[in-house]
């Protein structure tokens, strides 16, 4: 999650060095009610304890005294040190601000809202599939949108398609360090545990679908599903990046991102037979020859 937390305190205007260590808090913090008294995550970063809250709805009163048991609650029972507390919320419903909650005339609770509103899901996926396409390099920021993608949609159906089309592009992918890997699937599996609760089937399936060999899914890794069907799952994955890559092609033929001149020199590129390419385009074989010699 180091890359996220870098982004996040940038917006704060707060720095970590490359060194720094990163320590996730969020399961430490168990209460009797742990959804009233525990923010959706909470990092450790050398002397700044991070807190943040994901938001689809404008922040009301209720909530900003929900935020404030939040840090309260971590302060009194786990904050020994007395380090720095930093609260965000980021947000689907609301731009970016500052927003008060006034206790009294000399305890006034202020916190940042980091917003997502200007971002555009459909926008963020086509430009992942492009750059998939054409195997060009992705920046750390892109990548961590892409994780962010199931919470900019609204509805169960929606966000529970979301997730399973950030799954296939996240697992096209290849990333530039363990480090950035780690951070965008680790953000993912967060957003499926936040979403969706221990018993809910969608959640043992975005936790499948998620599941890598690195550090940040430990945990998730010791759910009790099938192990077995998982790991072949995730080996089939990886085995299937050429047919990850066409399936994104044919969508984006369908979506009318793609001409069928460049899907077809696309799919070619792949060494796709003239077979395949014509039932995708629907263009003869002979037709699709012609296509080919021209380019």
């Amino acid at each position: 999650m180091k890359e996220f937390i870098k982004i996040i305190l940038t917006d704060l205007n707060l720095k970590i060095d490359e060194d720094s260590k990163i320590e996730i808090l969020t399961e430490e913090q168990i209460t009797i009610k742990p959804s009233l008294h525990r923010p959706d995550f909470i990092a450790r970063v050398n002397d700044i304890i991070l807190m943040l809250e994901f938001q689809s709805t404008a922040v009301r009163t209720k909530d900003k005294k929900r935020f404030k048991a939040y840090i309260s609650n971590f302060d009194l029972k786990r904050n020994t040190k007395n380090k720095k507390i930093i609260f965000a919320v980021i947000s689907t419903a609301e731009y970016s601000k500052f927003v008060k909650y006034k206790i009294n005339d000399w305890d006034v609770f202020i916190f940042p809202i980091i917003s997502l509103l200007n971002f555009d899901e459909r926008e963020i996926i086509s430009n992942i599939k492009q750059k998939i396409i054409k195997q060009e390099n992705f920046t750390d920021s892109e990548l961590i949108e892409l994780a962010l993608t199931p919470i900019m949609v609204q509805g169960r159906k929606n966000i529970i398609h979301q997730f399973e089309e950030t799954a296939t592009l996240m697992n096209q992918i290849s990333y530039r360090t363990q480090t950035i890997k780690e951070s965008v699937y680790g953000i993912a599996l967060m957003l499926g545990n936040m979403y969706f609760t221990k018993g809910d089937p969608m959640r043992k399936k975005i936790q499948g679908d998620f599941m890598m060999k690195v550090d940040c899914v430990t945990e998730a890794i010791q759910e009790n599903y099938n192990t077995g069907k998982t790991e072949g799952k995730i080996e089939g994955k990886k085995e299937g990046k050429k047919e990850g890559k066409i399936e994104i092609i044919k969508d984006l033929l369908n979506e009318g991102e793609l001409t069928t001149e460049s899907t077809i020199n696309k799919l070619n590129s792949l060494n796709c037979d003239l077979k395949t390419i014509s039932e995708i385009t629907g263009l003869s074989e002979n037709e699709i020859k012609k296509i080919i010699s021209a380019t």
